[in-house]
């Protein structure tokens, strides 16, 4: 027999992000935001039954759950796996991440397309970074390897690795050509290749 609640009461609580309390005949509460509450027509008098106020539970939290997500975005820009790491780590179930993801790129908010382009980037115009760190660093994001490759080339036609490994030599005022020490040139190598630069780049513009 599916049990029917009749609800007796409605309250509001609190007042930066307003909840309402639905209280029932049988004095149980039941309390969702007010975006939700506001959906759902309820009011004094409506009758639910159970499968009803768990369809509600499930629309609430995939309503905290997207804003929860959209707060994270707000911080900066995700990928979707940084983001579907983030709502897991926040007690939020997969298939509640699943209908947020796919709202969130529905709105537009939410594209790994940009957040890739965005990331290269300020990797490489910040961090002076070269493609085998760029490739390592994005390995977390689990973006498409085809559109990891096809941004990188384009990154690296816009401003050449060669260009890179000169501002990284610059930093530690080292000139293409200059000469140096064996353990001097070896301390530059081991710090151009901890910045994901080619050997065979960096041997290029060492020996200018």
């Amino acid at each position: 027999m599916t049990l029917i609640r009749k609800i007796i009461s409605i309250k509001r609580k609190g007042q930066k992000r307003s909840k309402r309390l639905l209280i029932f005949d049988d004095q149980s509460v039941f309390g969702i935001s007010e975006d939700v509450f506001v959906s759902t027509g309820l009011e004094v008098g409506s009758k639910v039954d159970e499968k009803y106020l768990l369809e509600l539970e499930q629309k609430e939290n995939d309503h905290q759950a997207f804003h929860a997500a959209v707060s994270l975005l707000n911080y900066r820009m995700r990928s979707k796996a940084e983001l579907r790491k983030r709502l897991a780590e926040k007690g939020y179930e997969p298939g509640t991440i699943d209908r947020v993801i796919q709202k969130l790129e529905g709105k537009k908010i939410l594209n790994d397309e940009l957040f890739a382009k965005a990331f290269i980037n300020d990797k490489i115009h910040f961090r002076f970074l070269g493609p085998v760190a760029l490739r390592r660093e994005l390995i977390p994001h689990r973006l498409d390897s085809e559109l990891v490759e096809k941004l990188i080339q384009q990154a690296y036609d816009e401003i050449s690795e060669e260009e890179l490994v000169e501002r990284l030599m610059a930093k530690r005022n080292i000139r293409p050509g200059q000469k140096l020490t064996q353990k001097e040139r070896n301390r530059l190598l081991a710090y151009l290749q901890r910045r994901g630069h080619r050997w065979d780049v960096i041997r290029t513009v060492l020996d200018g």
